[in-house]
């Protein structure tokens, strides 16, 4: 992983600048670095089917819940109400996802997910175990669970989310 920082060489071409050992010693920077990295390739991802984290988000949702109100999908993905409207407008037009009449309320209507939408979900889910296995490839499998167990332990107290 680069720092992202670059100089000058005497030909003319940038080279990578050695990280600072202060920073390294940073659990933050490099939690930072790796992150912002992870992201940059996960949006890259995303993009290829024209789609942003929050379609991603929203479609994860409908599969693993299934038929919800699009005020109750939008609080669960963190999405405000009005946002989540042209989420859900996109992955409408793309056959992705259905509004239906709600089976309980016949003011609001119920997002779900389409079998168009369940497809792209399997090259999704398929395209990040390739980038998840590329930025994890320097540990080994038993390093890669006790990452993802801190990751998860970590996540409450940064986000008021978490399992």
């Amino acid at each position: 992983m680069g720092s992202g920082a670059e100089r000058e060489t005497d030909e003319g071409t940038e080279s990578p600048l050695a990280v600072p050992a202060g920073l390294l010693s940073s659990t933050a920077f490099l939690l930072a670095m790796v992150g912002a990295e992870s992201r940059k390739r996960w949006v890259g991802g995303l993009a290829r089917w024209a789609l942003r984290p929050s379609h991603f988000a929203a479609l994860m949702a409908l599969d693993e819940i299934g038929p919800i109100s699009q005020q109750d999908l939008a609080r669960l993905v963190g999405v405000d109400p009005r946002n989540l409207v042209p989420v859900v407008d996109l992955l409408e037009q793309r056959s992705l996802v259905e509004r239906q009449p709600h089976p309980t309320d016949r003011r609001r209507h119920a997002v779900r997910l389409t079998p168009g939408g369940q497809q792209l979900l399997a090259g999704l889910r398929e395209s990040g175990e390739v980038l998840e296995r590329e930025m994890l490839a320097a540990l080994d499998k038993s390093e890669q669970n006790t990452l993802r167990e801190l990751l998860l332990k970590l996540l409450p107290g940064v986000s008021g989310k978490g399992g």
